[in-house]
C-alpha cells in the first residue's frame, strides 16, 4: 500500500495488487506506442447497439469465451503500467502544490506536478509482481524513459 499525502485536500492509499483488475491499465508496449490509459469512451449509434453491447460483447459471431481466454492469457504473460493522473486528480493538489515526491527509503526523485499525465507506475513484469511487498517502479515517460525510480513506498506531494 502506498499512500499519496502531504499538499493535497484528500489523502489516498493505494494498493497496487488490485490494478491487475483495473481498465485503467495498459502493457508497456501500449504506452510506448502513445496511449496512456485502457479506458475507451462508450458510444452507441442507437439503442439497438448498446444493447448488443452490453449482452453479446459487441461481436458478431459471439466471441466473449475465447476473448476471456485470451485476456487471461495476456494477463500471465504480459508487463503493466498504470497512469498516475487519474489518482491525482482525486487528490485534489492545492494550489500551491508544485512537486510530486516518490521516495523508496534510500532516495527520492521529484516530478513536477505539471508532469502528472506522464507519469507511470509499473507494478507487474511477465505477468508477475515487481516485488514481494507490492511496491513499483515509477517513471515519466514521453517519447523516452525519464527520472525513474525503483521500489517506490511513498508519495508526497510538496
Amino acid at each position: 500500500m502506498i499512500q499519496i499525502q502531504g499538499n493535497v485536500k484528500f489523502k489516498i492509499t493505494l494498493d497496487p495488487s488490485t490494478w491487475i483488475f483495473d481498465d485503467r491499465k495498459i502493457t508497456i508496449e501500449e504506452m510506448e506506442a502513445g496511449k496512456t490509459t485502457g479506458v475507451e469512451p462508450i458510444s452507441f449509434k442507437d439503442n439497438k447497439a448498446w444493447n448488443r453491447d452490453i449482452l453479446e460483447g459487441g461481436a458478431k459471431p459471439p466471441t466473449l469465451n475465447s476473448e476471456k481466454k485470451f485476456k487471461k492469457q495476456q494477463l500471465l504473460e504480459s508487463t503493466y503500467v498504470i497512469n498516475l493522473a487519474p489518482f491525482f486528480a482525486i487528490t485534489e493538489p492545492n494550489a500551491d502544490a508544485k512537486v510530486i515526491r516518490l521516495s523508496n527509503g534510500s532516495e527520492h526523485e521529484d516530478i513536477k506536478l505539471a508532469d502528472v499525465d506522464k507519469l507511470f507506475f509499473q507494478f507487474s513484469k511477465n505477468g508477475k509482481r515487481l516485488y514481494e511487498d507490492g511496491m513499483v517502479d515509477a517513471f515519466i515517460y514521453d517519447s523516452e524513459y525519464r527520472q525513474k525510480i525503483e521500489h517506490v513506498n511513498a508519495i508526497e506531494v510538496i
